[in-house]
């Protein structure tokens, strides 16, 4: 067991009688009578149940992650059945959208569901209030959410494997996988919430011990489980992700609009894609930026777009005043179809996070055509190596003389040969053998 985890359940372990006490007395006599199934074995195709919450609301790398999975998974036909659960019910795969095998013409029956999924949304940002100004509150809220779910699964233990997208597990008797992107709670745990550290910390070692097979994105971040959690290479399988099937070289002209609304010209700006906090490495590249453009290094913006997420008031200040001299444009959060158009018409993605367990935006922009500044010695060298230009994450000077030297090729397009074209269809066969070994 990994020390730290060690030491918090050993301090959290009075707090967590109590709160499993409470629960079971909420919960018992609602659950009770709820049947649990038979004995029938899985079959050839794996039957499965996939965590799906990060469905409800706007997507995240998560959602995102699920709802492309899922898809492929129904449209290559490569499970018997996959359901998707939302908490401790069941979502209708029209929540996913787009898909060849999907049949969501009953247009009354999307109707509803897009009500139930709008009414998830509400109760759940609820609680995510409520828990965000309280440990206790989200200690018990996860709790009651994992026995609920689990109760819920008592009837598709044997006849179903679950998988859940993000760390955690919830009670499950039958063959189980978790999705471990990375392990940034243990290796920076300063850049997340006490909450979040305490509770992924909980999830991942629940994962280890349950004997649940780990998929993550990276062998980067396979090497660092193996390590610290001593697990045998054959219980983890790392699966470079894909960028959405949308992303792909557009022309001028396709983004003539986009660009337009922003004042901005066609491969004359740079772009940062990422949650504004620590791990995205914003403040080094903000710096790198400003001396570039005071050196006359280069004049073009930067175009920044992502949600706000923790600890990041210098970066904030920082962003505010470049945005104030004009040098620098805060999207926040834009839709899909605005980012893959300003991916194909960025001069480059600039992406120099100090740690991640996969790095999509790297991707996504490679798929695009789009020349891509990131992190030497990081997951995302793995398959960036030889497409990017990599630059060392802590030093400014690097991240400013790969600036400087992308803004001197102006008419750079990513070759052909190089642009990244991985496929969800891949991602998906992949995690089906996975299955198929988990569940035997």
């Amino acid at each position: 067991m990994n020390k730290f985890l060690e030491t918090s359940a050993t301090k959290n372990s009075a707090t967590d009688s109590t709160i499993d006490s409470a629960i079971d007395s909420t919960v018992k006599s609602a659950l009770d009578s709820e049947s649990v199934g038979s004995d029938r074995a899985l079959s050839s195709k794996a039957s499965v149940v996939l965590g799906a919450m990060p469905l409800l609301g706007t997507l995240t790398g998560i959602g995102q992650y699920v709802r492309q999975l899922a898809i492929a998974l129904i449209d290559e036909q490569l499970l018997s059945d996959l359901k998707l659960m939302a908490g401790s019910r069941f979502l209708d795969h029209a929540v996913l959208g787009a898909s060849r095998h999907l049949e969501i013409s009953d247009k009354t029956r999307v109707a509803e569901q897009d009500v139930i999924s709008r009414t998830a949304l509400a109760m759940r940002r609820s609680a995510q209030q409520v828990a965000a100004k309280s440990y206790l509150a989200t200690v018990m809220h996860t709790k009651l959410a994992k026995v609920l779910a689990g109760r819920r699964l008592r009837e598709y233990q044997d006849r179903y494997l679950y998988h859940s997208p993000n760390f955690g597990l919830p009670p499950f008797d039958g063959p189980s996988v978790a999705t471990v992107h990375d392990l940034s709670v243990l290796k920076f745990p300063e850049f997340h919430r006490r909450q979040t550290v305490e509770l992924c910390e909980r999830g991942i070692n629940d994962a280890v011990n349950r004997g649940a097979h780990i998929i993550t994105d990276s062998r980067v971040v396979k090497a660092e489980i193996q390590k610290e959690f001593a697990l045998p290479s054959e219980r983890i399988s790392a699966i470079h992700l894909a960028p959405d099937p949308r992303c792909q070289p557009r022309t001028e002209a396709q983004c003539s609009h986009v660009l337009r609304a922003l004042n901005l010209e066609y491969r004359s700006f740079f772009l940062s894609v990422g949650t504004i906090e620590p791990r995205k490495n914003l403040l080094r590249l903000l710096a790198a930026f400003r001396r570039g453009r005071s050196e006359a290094h280069f004049d073009w913006p930067l175009v920044v777009v992502g949600a706000s997420g923790w600890k990041n008031d210098k970066e904030h200040e920082a962003l505010q005043e470049l945005c104030r001299d004009g040098r620098a444009i805060y999207l926040k959060y834009v839709p899909d179809d605005t980012l893959h158009l300003l991916y194909s018409a960025a001069s480059a993605l600039v992406y120099p996070s100090i740690y991640e367990g996969y790095g999509l935006p790297v991707a996504e922009a490679l798929a695009s055509g789009c020349p891509v500044i990131t992190s030497a010695g990081t997951a995302m060298e793995e398959f960036a190596a030889g497409r990017a230009a990599l630059v060392n994450p802590l030093d400014e000077d690097s991240i400013m003389h790969a600036l400087r030297d992308r803004a001197g090729q102006p008419a750079l397009t990513q070759p052909a040969a190089t642009l990244y074209k991985r496929t969800w269809r891949d991602v998906a066969i992949a995690t089906a053998e996975v299955y198929d070994r988990a569940s035997h």
